[in-house]
């Protein structure tokens, strides 16, 4: 697994260029005697390994790509793609998804039912890879029962667990406004419609889309990330570009959201004679672990691991597709613990890194869930 995880750390690509991610990938499971299907979603791979009876289908997910960083660690295997980075520990993601499949293949006697082991594009990049592996197939032929993921956390000790039932991770939506007004000298703002004023009234508006007309006590966050306009100081410009965020762990209330966002842009602009367009991505859904498998592989990871390294998760305003397929299969996402001593830096920083000791754990836990649904 080492090997392997340093190998596509070394060669990292970006969302729907994963190519000699999946040629890694499909080689190695075809290695271990799989039935191998390539090029869903573009770049995705899918291994499936048969029990010795029929029975349920498991699935165990990875996501393979990286991100436009320049890595900084100076590790031995540091990227050699200048620009490009696994700073998401997707690479380890792959890697340990891969272990699971050694672990099984010598197993495979004792399996009543199938594994499938899914491994896709684009995760860090909206719309993401899950929903087109989705649309595609991955979860039929053979039909999935249960699907399960896991990601890293490097401020955490290797090995650790954290799971929980129910909303973990944030619905992310990208919002994109423009306001038109009309531009001037700088001298004469009564004969300009001036838009950074009007989108300066925007900005602190919107703010009070989460801290004045929804229930206090849910998460939820909308940050304006970016402002764009003008060319000089003695210019009015004609319009002024604005970009964010918006996440929350309650699909109503995001829904609830856009039209608020909407109303604000209507009533502040139509006041000063301007106008606006406003262009909502809509992107990853909320992620909602399912309950009862979530109480399932809490149970398991105590059996395996002790209940010193299992932990109740809390929740993040991250996102992830791995929700599009918690939407289709009961299943649960699960966070690993892979902290380093020497390093503690954050996921998608350019000096990130692991402690590959976890990746035994994180293994060896997705084949024991594996084996426990499918040994009954």
């Amino acid at each position: 697994m080492v090997s392997i995880r340093r190998k596509i750390h070394q060669y990292p690509e970006l969302a729907y260029e994963e190519y000699k991610t999946s040629e890694l990938i499909a080689r190695t499971l075809k290695s271990l005697g799989l039935k191998v299907q390539t090029g869903i979603a573009k770049t995705g791979v899918i291994g499936i390994l048969e029990g010795s009876k029929k029975g349920k289908v498991v699935a165990l997910r990875a996501d393979m790509d990286a991100l436009p960083i320049q890595e900084q660690t100076g590790l031995p295997f540091s990227s050699k793609v200048p620009g490009k980075m696994h700073a998401c520990g997707h690479d380890a993601h792959t890697a340990m998804v891969l272990g699971a499949a050694m672990i099984l293949k010598q197993l495979q006697s004792e399996l009543n039912g199938t594994v499938k082991f899914i491994f896709q594009p684009s995760e860090e990049k909206n719309p993401g890879g899950a929903n087109q592996m989705i649309k595609e197939g991955a979860l039929n032929n053979p039909k999935v029962d249960y699907i399960f993921g896991l990601h890293v956390r490097p401020d955490a000790d290797p090995g650790t667990i954290f799971v929980k039932d129910g909303p973990l991770m944030a619905s992310a939506d990208e919002i994109y406004i423009k306001i038109k007004g009309k531009g001037g000298h700088g001298a004469r703002p009564h004969f300009t419609i001036d838009p950074i004023v009007i989108s300066a009234e925007v900005v602190l508006a919107l703010q009070k889309v989460v801290s004045r007309f929804f229930d206090p006590i849910e998460p939820r966050v909308l940050t304006i990330g970016s402002i764009h306009a003008g060319t000089a100081t003695n210019i009015i410009p004609d319009e002024v570009t604005i970009s964010g965020t918006l996440r929350t762990m309650n699909e109503e209330w995001r829904k609830k959201a856009w039209q608020m966002i909407d109303q604000i842009l209507r009533g502040i602009t139509s006041t000063y004679g301007a106008s606006y367009e406003l262009k909502i991505n809509q992107g990853y859904p909320v992620l909602v672990n399912d309950p009862e498998t979530t109480r399932f592989v809490k149970e398991k990871a105590i059996e395996l691991f002790g209940k010193n390294k299992v932990f109740e998760a809390k929740p993040v305003m991250g996102a992830e597709d791995f929700a599009y397929y918690l939407q289709k299969v009961p299943g649960c996402f699960i966070w690993l613990g892979a902290g380093h001593k020497n390093s503690k830096h954050d996921i998608h920083s350019s000096k990130f890194t692991i402690n590959e000791e976890a990746m035994k754990y994180g293994a060896s836990l997705l084949a024991y869930l594996t084996i426990s649904i499918l040994s009954k």
